[in-house]
């Protein structure tokens, strides 16, 4: 049953999934410790999920709240939860498609970045992209990118590199730091990526070339 506290004009679905099924419903530990405001709504989705209809028009804020509810959870209780954060909806008759974004978020999440909390529907088109392209092509562009043996080049470093990079939006400097490298040292990674690969990161052709590929599943 929601509790309701009135109708957002603008709102993302928040879908809250426990990693292991906790000791009391979801919904009764986030009535304790969630910082609700008066538009947003929580629910039971039927598949011990949590349904939060989260009051906002910036997905970007809701999945900072949504992390910060999280680690709270988790230090409150013990309890690791994910996110997923739908678009921004407005009717209640457009929420059950904000909660099939936030679904997809979590599954999408769960296939390409298994350690991400909160996992954003607007974040992953690239995701979704790569998995829409036949399974022949993929693999095809695999091999002409990584190679036979693309472990012997997406070595834990290197996706680690290209993840903080990419995040940095291309910036060599911000992504140093955030690494807690030198500069130098990241460009030195990013060169022997580029001998590997054929590809440099700081170009951005390359780049979205190489974040494609790079998140392709590699079978059916």
């Amino acid at each position: 049953m929601a509790e309701v506290r009135g109708l957002p004009e603008s709102s993302c679905v928040v879908l809250l999934r426990p990693e292991e099924k906790p000791e009391r419903p979801l919904t009764e530990i986030l009535r304790e410790l969630a910082p609700l405001e008066e538009n947003d709504l929580l629910a039971e989705d039927g598949a011990g999920r949590a349904l939060m209809i989260k009051a906002g028009a910036d997905p970007e804020e809701i999945a900072e709240f949504a992390l910060a509810l999280i680690d709270t959870v988790e230090g409150e209780t013990g309890v690791r939860l994910k996110a997923g954060v739908s678009g921004v909806h407005g009717a209640p008759e457009e929420w059950p498609a904000g909660y099939r974004e936030a679904l997809e978020a979590l599954e999408t999440g769960d296939r390409f970045h298994p350690k991400a909390p909160v996992l954003v529907y607007s974040h992953q088109m690239l995701e979704r992209m790569a998995e829409q392209i036949p399974a022949a092509t993929r693999k095809a562009l695999r091999r002409q990118v990584f190679g036979e043996h693309p472990e012997r080049i997406l070595t834990e470093e290197t996706v680690e590199t290209a993840e903080h990079f990419f995040e940095a939006d291309l910036n060599l400097s911000v992504a140093a730091r955030r690494m807690f490298v030198h500069r130098n040292t990241l460009t030195y990674r990013l060169d022997r990526i580029r001998k590997e690969t054929g590809l440099d990161l700081r170009v951005f052709r390359d780049a979205v070339i190489f974040r494609l590929v790079m998140m392709m599943p590699e079978d059916e």
